[in-house]
């Protein structure tokens, strides 16, 4: 009687020691996320960015984990094709940032259905955990064991999921920062001078060229109905530019003339050393 006594104790004793471990480390997953909202998006005048991260920090921090994948899902974590684009301030002078990873439809399914499961299971194990498991008997032990041996394996594995698309936000935030120490960053805020060299719609017109070019040469009209299907967000507009042709111009890295197709003048261009460009 004093073995099985003594048996039914340390088998309790394990069971406890898994219960704290599952709860550690849900705690920890919770943390994390609290941590990834936070910093995965932002918008504030700039005399207001640090007041705006901390009042930020301190929403967030008050949020349980259901408002957590709630808010993680569909900001943080979106499906492809509904990277939205950070909404312009016109209040003053600012700045903004939004970190996003984009997933295909069926694995944001599983990504969400994984991290509602999570609080269930975490609202599970705090308020009903004694309630479906008898400590008091070596089955009900060995049953809560398996419960939650499991329990740690799930939440184990969606806290390295969380870790990497963490650390994937960090590298991102040291490039943005790279960026922001640059010369070009500094020309741009105190001269107004765009780095064509890194914009994407630079980028862009290059990428149509290379597609598009009949004899080296690309049709600016085709380009742009090329690019338009490809970067819907690219506008001459958006860099200040009444047209592409004044895109192109300004970028200071394409060649630009005007040619006679069909009796009708056309604007053409094409990248500056194109023999390089294509080797």
């Amino acid at each position: 009687m004093v073995r099985q006594d003594e048996s039914l104790a340390l088998a309790r004793h394990e069971v406890e020691r898994l219960f704290g471990q599952c709860l550690l480390r849900l705690q920890a997953n919770e943390l994390l996320m609290k941590s990834i909202i936070t910093a995965h998006q932002l918008s504030a005048p700039l005399p207001a960015i640090e007041k705006a991260q901390a009042d930020r920090a301190a929403e967030i921090g008050r949020k349980t984990m259901g408002s957590l994948v709630k808010d993680m899902m569909g900001s943080f974590i979106v499906r492809e094709g509904q990277e939205a684009m950070l909404e312009d301030r016109d209040d003053a002078p600012s700045i903004g940032w939004k970190f996003r990873i984009a997933f295909p439809a069926e694995e944001f399914a599983r990504i969400e259905a994984e991290h509602c499961n999570l609080v269930l299971l975490r609202n599970t194990l705090v308020h009903h955990f004694l309630e479906q498991h008898n400590l008091r008997t070596a089955d009900g032990c060995r049953a809560a064991h398996q419960t939650l041996t499991s329990t740690l394996d799930r939440v184990t594995r969606a806290f390295e999921e969380l870790r990497c698309w963490a650390s994937d936000m960090e590298r991102s935030r040291q490039v943005l920062a790279d960026h922001l120490a640059s010369s070009d960053f500094e020309n741009f805020l105190v001269h107004r001078r765009i780095p064509w060299h890194i914009m994407t719609i630079t980028q862009a017109l290059h990428e149509a060229a290379l597609e598009l070019a009949r004899g080296d040469w690309a049709p600016i009209d085709t380009a742009t109905c090329w690019i338009k299907e490809r970067y819907p967000e690219e506008r001459p507009e958006g860099y200040g530019c009444k047209s592409w042709r004044q895109v192109i111009h300004e970028t200071g890295r394409f060649d630009l003339k005007v040619r006679k197709v069909d009796g009708r003048r056309q604007a053409w261009y094409r990248p500056r050393n194109w023999v390089s460009a294509q080797l």
